[in-house]
């Protein structure tokens, strides 16, 4: 009986301390075993190889998903459920090609679907075919997507900028892109939309300006013009593209086009997850390498910041974390914007 009411109390006081830790961390562990603010905005740029998906979890814990990738392998739907989410709020397949609508069709059969945004065109693919199936089934009427309309997600506003016009002859220009707006920080999401999307943006007069830009067609010199970037002025920049794709995603001259700002590419760091509290922003990656490319790490001039003591480093500190602790930077401003400070033996050195 003793050890039995001892054990009780014990039990007790155990869940009275993991509550409290968990109350006071406000932190949850993604898919890929890091932890991250588990209020304000969280979006998730899922690596699906060479295609597109993302996951935004609102302030509120409202769910919106931008396309659903090319996997065989579920990918989407598993990602989905390991946040054990059973409702997305709003669905948007931002055009027909199978790169960002192949999983579709399971996504709107699996899960409760609010509302679904989709371009004003049709498709002759079978991926493209099973999607609307699978609409059909579910009773949900897509609503056609066009600049200049906007839609409320979770207390946050969403302006689309395209489609601007109604007949293009590449698919890729019918992109449904979007700026999300949450407090003082601004996403957008430029889909596979190219230099002529980007142009009738610009001709809009549409306020773009935003602070993370999910860069179009997965990197291709097709996309992200000069214009549009300066336009877009952002801090920070996902592209979402396979390792050794046929296409040479992302191209070079992007990459030099890029090259001042903060880019994230998940072939090199797989997922890739950006909270904002509406005013700063924070990068997570499934492989602590927040650098174009992991073959720099030792050509450029890095950082190399310990992700449980918030502390960054100099590459020849004596008191550097172990690998799987690690995460890089390209610069003190860049490991100082994500909350990291310099360690006290390293700070002669900058």
């Amino acid at each position: 009986m003793i050890k039995s009411k001892g054990l009780k109390v014990s039990v007790i006081i155990f869940a009275i301390i993991f509550s409290t830790l968990i109350f006071f961390t406000g932190c949850l562990s993604d898919v890929f075993g890091k932890s991250y603010p588990d209020t304000g905005l969280r979006v998730h740029y899922i690596d699906v190889g060479q295609a597109d998906s993302i996951l935004i979890q609102g302030p509120n814990n409202k769910n919106m998903l931008i396309d659903a990738g090319e996997t065989k392998d579920n990918a989407v739907l598993n990602y989905i459920d390991s946040l054990n989410i059973n409702r997305l709020d709003v669905v948007i397949a931002t055009h027909p090609h199978s790169d960002h609508i192949s999983e579709m069709d399971d996504v709107i059969k699996k899960y409760d679907i609010g509302e679904f945004y989709m371009p004003k065109v049709s498709h002759s693919s079978k991926t493209f075919e099973n999607m609307l199936d699978a609409l059909s089934e579910k009773n949900i009427s897509p609503i056609a997507a066009k600049a200049g309309m906007s839609f409320e997600f979770d207390g946050l506003n969403c302006e689309i900028l395209a489609p601007v016009n109604d007949n293009y002859e590449s698919l890729n220009n019918y992109s449904v892109v979007i700026r999300l707006t949450y407090g003082e920080n601004k996403f957008l999401f430029a889909a596979d939309a190219e230099e002529l999307s980007e142009k009738e943006i610009l001709n809009s007069a549409a306020d773009i300006h935003s602070d993370v830009l999910k860069v179009g067609h997965h990197g291709s010199s097709t996309s992200t013009s000069s214009e549009f970037l300066k336009a877009v002025n952002p801090t920070y920049a996902v592209i979402s593209c396979g390792e050794n794709n046929e296409y040479g995603h992302p191209h070079k001259e992007i990459i030099e086009r890029l090259k001042n700002i903060n880019t994230y590419i998940t072939k090199d760091l797989g997922t890739i997850v950006i909270t904002s509290d509406s005013k700063n922003i924070n990068v997570y990656t499934e492989n602590n390498l927040p650098i174009q490319n992991k073959k720099e790490a030792g050509s450029i001039q890095t950082y190399i910041g310990n992700i449980n003591t918030k502390k960054y480093h100099s590459k020849d500190c004596s008191s550097l974390p172990g690998e799987g602790n690690r995460i890089y930077f390209k610069s003190i401003e860049e490991a100082e914007s994500q909350g990291y400070t310099a360690h006290k033996n390293c700070i002669k050195s900058y």
